[in-house]
Parts: C-alpha cells; structure tokens; sequence
C-alpha cells in the first residue's frame, strides 16, 4: 500500500513548485503496468477517456477505474500541478448553501469522500464547522437563505445573532445588526492532496494516467471519440471533458460554444498577532462572510496562520496570459478586512497564491451530457465553489457516460440553459 500511494508526503503550507512533480515517475510505473505505452501516432483503445486531471477529472477517472472500466487520463501538465484551480492545503466542504439544490449535493458528496478515505487509508475531511455571516440588507438575505436552505434539507444548523456570536465566537469584531448561521457539518478539505489521492487509487484500480500531454483534438462520432495529443492518439467509447480553464477551446471540437470567463482568484495567510489558540479548529471554524465582495477563510491548519481570500475579486483574464503573480494590493485589501474584523490574526502575510476561476454567468456549474452526443460528458465552470463537491461530480460524469443518468443531484447543472446565450 506504500507504494501505491507513491510516496507524497504533506504539503506544508503550500505545494511545492513544478519543478519538483509529486507523482509522475512512480506513478507512470504503475499506471503503465497494464497498458504498455504506444509508438507515436498509433491508437490505444480504452473504455473511457477523461481529459483534464485536476480535481473533477481526477474523481471521474477514480470512479471509472473502480467500475472496472478501461481508463485513461489525460492530463497536459504534471498531476497536482499548480496552475489551475485545485491547488493548495485547503477547501471548503460545506452543506451551507442558499440553494437547497447544492446543500443535497454536498450532503451526497460527504458520504463518497469518507469513503475515498477508507479506500485510501488517510484522513482529506476534517470537520470544523461553519459560519455564515451577514450584515447590511443583502448580506442578511443571504444568510437568510443558507438557513432556510439547511432547514429545508434537514441539516442542523443555529442561528446567531450579533450578541451570540460574540459568546460563541469572541474573535470576530462585527457591526450589532450581523446575523450568522453556524452549521457544523462543515470543514477543510486538503486540496492537492485530494487530487493526489484520487489520482493514485485510480490507477490503483486499474486507471492508465498520463501526465505532460497536452490534447489538441477531439474528433468525436456517434458511438465513440479519437482524442489527439501533442504525443500520441487514442480511441474511447466514452469521454469525460474536465479540463477547467482549457475547457473552452476544446469543447468547440463537440459543437459547444459556452459562455466560460477565467477569473485570476488570490489567498493570502495571516500570523496571529495575539492568541493563535483561538484560531485552530475546535475554536474557530471555516467562514464565508456575505458582503461585497465576499469573504471565505480558514482556521489554522497546516501552515501556522490563517488562510482567506475574496470571492470572485473580478479579474477576469486570458488564460494564455495567466502568469501566477500575485497582486500586493489584494494582500493589502485582505489585511485591512482582517484589521476591521479579525483583528488578532492581522499579522505577518505570508504565502499568497493565486488560482483559477471558471466561471458561468449564473455561478452554476455544467455537469451534463453534451448534445446529441451522449457517450461525451463535461464537468466545466465551477465558478470557484466546485472543489467541495469534486468526488460526488466525479461520481455524477461517471454514472453519466456509463448509464445516461445519475442519482446525484444535478438537474440543475444542465448544458441546455446556455442554447443562445452570447459569449465573449
């Protein structure tokens, strides 16, 4: 079982650059067991194809492998790389969700990442709980709603005013008309290492996973799919799309023309300043705040500060020119937030990251079959809260190439509320 977990140890406070790949020698060794590697230009057949291999992708394949499919996964830079939008020592998991549709989602989904837990030995979810905060009309609607949501569902939840939220949480600084919710099935997911656990016990069930190889084409038909490489080319029944950022371009090659905006995102860690032993889980939780723009952040975990980063800070850019640069402004905006709210963890910033967006004008995902064209599945615009639902979205594309439908709750991810919508 040590091998087969290739070895990766924990991330520290942030992942290690692409210069030093977690897993791409030894898991070559093992995904290429099975399937020896081509000539150039011949074609390999496999039952499924999944393109792309962060997050979603990498739980489609997993998910595939166990079904006893014949799987390859494709991925054109290394496995965990750090370009994307599935990096980095934490998510959020939370049921907490204004629409109900999601908070059923996440309650499917919990259930299928203690599993991926058992299956690999090691812990990815660990429970902290949750608050939701609002103030100001809008920000109280909207916690409003995750509380109607959550009641809807039968989730268990708590309302907290501005006065009990000082007793329960006197860290927080806040006006007296904020209200909160706290819910506490929420936690943090350790995101890259979610990736790199998905990735390996895929090809611990069989998956056939290659890294640094880039698609260039997908050539589909009625009844099966041709992907070109900038390597090889390779020949599938059945094909998942979960190419983030890069999805656009390549979906064009199916008929899809989807209204896709890259955003360039930015979290920051912040040392405590005075008593860092309220900030560890247990006596602080994971938070969205609902204001304009919205604020997410963490409990201290892993690194020794606490980790936060604005919701959608409307960056929108090229992916071509995506240069990983964080922007000194953003820590500076984000330092000031914690000084009006936080104030004893508004010290030292360190490690600010960026990531990837893709988003949907409505913020919905799309996790659907394409048209007219059922054995091609897509997993595309996460719109920056995806990452929580990743192994329940991978059961979803699965079940959706291999059956035509899912028990996950996606009805409302369709492709088909896109037909005329202008893009960009």
């Amino acid at each position: 079982m040590r091998d087969e977990r290739l070895e990766i140890h924990s991330l520290a406070r942030s992942v290690r650059s692409e210069n030093e790949p977690f897993i791409s020698g030894l898991q070559r060794q093992l995904t290429r067991t099975g399937s020896q590697a081509s000539d150039p230009m011949t074609i390999d057949q496999f039952d499924t194809i999944v393109l792309g291999a962060g997050a979603m992708g990498s739980a489609a394949a997993y998910h595939l492998a166990r079904d006893g499919q014949r799987v390859l996964l494709l991925e054109q830079f290394e496995i965990a790389h750090t370009r994307g939008s599935s990096h980095g020592e934490s998510r959020i998991f939370r049921y907490a969700y204004p629409n109900a549709a999601y908070a059923r989602l996440a309650i499917q989904t919990k259930p299928l990442w203690r599993a991926l837990e058992a299956d690999a030995g090691e812990q990815l979810l660990r429970d902290t709980g949750g608050l939701d905060l609002g103030e100001g009309r809008a920000g109280q609607v909207k916690v409003s709603a995750v509380a109607a949501a959550l009641e809807s569902i039968g989730g268990s939840w708590e309302r907290l005013d501005c006065a009990a939220l000082a007793r329960r949480f006197p860290q927080w600084r806040v006006s007296e008309e904020t209200i909160a919710v706290y819910s506490p099935d929420a936690g943090v997911l350790s995101a890259t290492r979610c990736v790199q656990v998905m990735a390996t016990r895929a090809a611990a069930h069989g998956a056939t996973i290659h890294d640094r190889e880039t698609a260039r084409q997908i050539l589909p038909d009625a009844g099966s799919v041709e992907i070109v490489t900038d390597k090889d080319r390779y020949r599938a029944r059945r094909l998942v799309v979960t190419a983030g950022p890069w999805s656009r371009q390549l979906l064009r090659d199916v008929g899809l023309e989807l209204p896709l905006r890259v955003s360039q995102e930015q979290t920051v860690y912040f040392r405590p300043r005075a008593n860092p032993d309220a900030f560890v889980p247990g006596r602080f939780t994971i938070w969205i705040h609902h204001r304009e723009p919205n604020v997410y952040g963490f409990p201290i975990v892993g690194a020794p500060g606490v980790k936060l980063g604005f919701h959608r800070d409307e960056r929108y850019i090229d992916i071509a020119d995506y240069t990983r640069e964080p922007r000194p402004e953003v820590v500076a905006r984000l330092q000031a937030y914690l000084e009006q709210y936080l104030p004893d963890v508004a010290g030292e910033a360190f490690d600010p990251t960026t990531c990837l967006y893709t988003n949907t004008p409505d913020d919905d995902f799309i996790v659907a079959t394409v048209p007219d064209l059922p054995h091609i599945a897509i997993g595309v615009g996460f719109s920056g809260h995806g990452f929580k639902f990743a192994i329940g979205i991978g059961r979803a594309l699965a079940d959706l190439v291999e059956h035509g439908e899912t028990e996950m709750e996606i009805d409302h991810l369709g492709v088909d509320r896109f037909r005329g919508v202008e893009t960009a």
